[in-house]
């Protein structure tokens, strides 16, 4: 007996996904540091406004003072990058006079010890082989220390008078001490301040993170609208 096959045209079809979901469309937090601060600026601003919105771990006024103090950091770092283009045309610079009176000295000490004896002494003025070339260091702790060692074989070997001699190589290493040291402060003073920032940024991040559970849980039909007074205008950066 043929059975009779029961059609059902208002059903819906079958996808294999059951119910289907709902778009997300959480706001994403913002990684650069201009999005992240105009984003936690906005956001601190209104939950001062807004006190029925709140965290038990953390106060409306604590966290505008996190995101002050947060804006304070990223100008000074920003601040203090700044100098690193000017110290590092100054260490060139620099590097480059060294470079031009090595090779003058050279030439004072092959006329003092002939050509064949020459090598053995630049090992105490500071100069070293790197490759095929007779130099100072090119790393720059490293030219700090042989500056040390040039000067005091210019004065034992007699070249005091010299146009690369005492002063020009007692002045070379105050200069080059002077740019070494304050690029190195900068490039720690950066560093440390971006360590510092990374860490504000986290606990920030925490804070808005769960500030946007709690609107959901509390605006539950028009949250998205809500997200966007609050400050979160993008579901992307």
């Amino acid at each position: 007996m043929q059975k009779t096959k029961q059609l059902h045209p208002d059903a819906e079809p079958n996808t294999g996904g059951g119910t289907t979901a709902e778009p997300n469309a959480t706001p994403a937090i913002p990684a650069a540091d201009i999005d992240f601060m105009d984003v936690s600026k906005k956001v601190a601003t209104t939950w001062l406004a807004t006190p029925e919105i709140t965290l038990v771990w953390k106060k409306s006024g604590d966290f505008d003072k996190q995101v002050q103090d947060l804006s304070l950091i990223i100008s000074s770092r920003k601040a203090t990058g700044s100098l690193r283009p000017g110290q590092s045309f100054t260490l060139k610079q620099v590097d480059k006079q060294i470079d031009t009176a090595v090779g003058e000295v050279k030439i004072y000490i092959k006329r003092k010890f002939k050509t064949a004896g020459a090598a053995a002494q630049f090992a105490r003025y500071g100069i070293i082989k790197e490759g095929t070339q007779y130099r100072m260091s090119r790393d720059r702790n490293n030219r700090k220390e042989a500056l040390k060692l040039m000067i005091d074989a210019i004065a034992a070997d007699g070249f005091n008078n010299e146009e690369y001699g005492t002063a020009f190589w007692t002045d070379m290493q105050t200069n080059y001490s002077a740019a070494l040291d304050a690029a190195n402060n900068t490039t720690g003073a950066v560093s440390g301040k971006v360590a510092t920032k990374n860490e504000q940024k986290k606990d920030i991040r925490k804070v808005l993170s769960s500030l946007l559970l709690v609107i959901k849980g509390n605006y539950p039909d028009d949250y998205r609208g809500v997200y966007r007074k609050w400050g979160w205008q993008k579901e992307s950066y």
